[in-house]
């Protein structure tokens, strides 16, 4: 998984506009990600299609609608998920967001590398993923199709630099073997439903 802490800083406030300017710049701090589930925004089309997150609602908070400390990135989906929830103030052993420009995401979560799905490690992580729905089959197919293509890297850099000197067998097989799991997996997209309204919505 790809979490990063997300530097937020007073320092950074634009003088002028709202947040809906921003997207830009809240973008940019945020990897170009979604701070949620990690997906990079070209998987969705680009900046056009991405939210900007207000971390504490702005329905509840209206004074922190265009504070950039409170403002994050993410997928529609995982926004949508989100909504105006905020069941309680950060908390890691309550039901709660924590802050992403306190707490690096990627220790509240552990990654079950044969599932390719994400297990809380605490009673806030716990509630995220559900939530916001973090195992969701497309979330799934994302994992499994970047674990492949890293396989796919490393064993290809691998054999260019052996077959500099020798035929390995094995490695070739492996190689090889990878490749074709990958192509499979490559010509499933096709057939991954897309989102239902009833997934974006789910309460």
């Amino acid at each position: 998984m790809n979490y990063r802490l997300i530097h937020k800083s007073v320092d950074t406030q634009p003088k002028t506009g709202s947040y809906s300017d921003w997207k830009v710049q809240i973008s940019e701090e945020c990897f170009k990600q979604c701070i949620y589930c990690t997906i990079n925004e070209v998987n969705w089309g680009g900046i056009d299609h991405y939210h900007i997150d207000h971390y504490r609602p702005k329905s509840i908070f209206k004074d922190l609608e265009n504070d950039i400390c409170n403002l994050f990135y993410a997928c529609p989906v995982c926004n949508r998920f989100k909504s105006d929830d905020w069941p309680n103030e950060p908390d890691l052993n309550l039901p709660s967001y924590p802050d992403p420009s306190l707490t690096d995401f990627s220790t509240l979560f552990e990654y079950d590398e044969t599932a390719y799905q994400l297990n809380g490690r605490n009673i806030s992580a716990k509630y995220i993923i559900n939530r916001l729905y973090l195992n969701r089959p497309q979330l799934i197919y994302e994992r499994r199709e970047a674990f492949l293509k890293n396989k796919e890297l490393d064993l290809f850099n691998n054999i260019v630099e052996l077959a500099k000197e020798l035929s390995d067998a094995d490695l070739l097989k492996q190689t090889f073997e990878t490749l074709g799991k990958l192509r499979n997996h490559l010509a499933k997209r096709d057939w991954i439903r897309p989102y239902k309204l009833a997934e974006i919505r789910k309460p």
